[in-house]
């Protein structure tokens, strides 16, 4: 029976090869099996061979699972993923069926865009689920890997280092080392306060700034840099409270404000005003973002 929706299925090859390539690029559907160059030593001779990428799986995007599955059946090296029976735990019955392995589209276009970076092999391994606890999921908003979306599993620097982009607990690739700059926090790791101290060290730093706009003084670029890097990491992070958002959208709106942007010195100030304000329970949490609304001067 035909899907109505697209999935990316996900099959294991007994050897990606270019053989096997050139059979799936015969298949009525979309697959992705990267493969790269490497450079090996052969009788003794430099040579130039083609292997697989993402440790012989093959990511099929179709509509139609029973199609694709009469297909493989073909396909001697190539045999479909699927879930082991789970067993439901308040009947205390067993799913007596096996589910392919699917893989979302948000995820494949992000694994897709990491692992394509690599032209001379790239280091995919399969995840620790214990280390991919520990990161926060972040964005990289600048450089070859612009869009990509994972965990953030080592650090270099200030909260620079790589970021993991994974296909659920199958197989995941590493990004290079990402400046810091280019690195924006989507949501911090769970049980992480990181935010907080985040908040407490920008807080001083964006009073002094608006001191200084109030008496006229320009500030110094490094001082512009300090407002624009924490808004550009942390102004789209996800919080667990909506009195933390408001704690976060108000030095958002006060560092914008701070470095004289009219336009998203505005846009925070309506979010605040009317999407948070009226959702905040805390009298003293109100007080201190009228206390905010009342600094910006629109």
């Amino acid at each position: 029976m035909k899907e109505n929706k697209k999935y990316w299925y996900i099959a294991r090859a007994y050897h990606v090869s270019p053989e096997l390539c050139s059979m799936l690029d015969r298949l009525p559907f979309e697959y992705f099996a990267p493969m790269s160059e490497k450079k090996m030593v052969v009788k003794g001779k430099d040579v130039k061979r083609n292997v697989p990428l993402a440790l012989n799986y093959v990511f099929f995007h179709t509509d139609d699972f029973q199609f694709l599955r009469s297909m493989i059946r073909d396909m001697s090296r190539v045999t479909m993923l699927y879930h082991s029976p789970s067993r439901d735990a308040k009947s205390n019955t067993k799913d007596t069926q096996y589910r392919p392995m699917i893989a979302n589209d948000r995820e494949m276009e992000m694994f897709i865009k990491a692992a394509s970076f690599y032209t001379q092999g790239a280091p995919l391994t399969v995840p620790d689920r214990k280390l991919m606890m520990k990161g926060d999921r972040v964005r990289i908003i600048d450089g070859p890997f612009k869009g990509v979306e994972g965990t953030l599993i080592s650090q270099q620097g200030k909260d620079g280092g790589k970021v993991v982009v994974s296909i659920g607990d199958l197989v995941s690739v590493p990004t290079l080392d990402i400046s810091p700059e280019n690195i924006q926090v989507i949501r911090f790791a769970h049980g992480n306060k990181h935010i907080y101290k985040k908040m407490d060290s920008f807080k001083p730093r964006v009073e002094k700034a608006l001191k200084k706009r109030s008496s006229g003084e320009e500030l110094q670029e490094e001082e512009k840099d300090a407002i624009e890097n924490f808004i550009k990491r942390f102004s789209s992070v996800e919080t667990d409270t909506v009195n933390t958002e408001a704690r976060l959208t108000m030095l958002v709106l006060l560092g914008y404000y701070a470095l004289q942007m009219p336009k998203e010195t505005r846009m925070y100030f309506l979010k605040l005003r009317d999407e948070i304000l009226p959702r905040v329970k805390s009298e003293r949490i109100k007080e201190k973002i009228q206390q905010c609304l009342g600094k910006v001067l629109l």
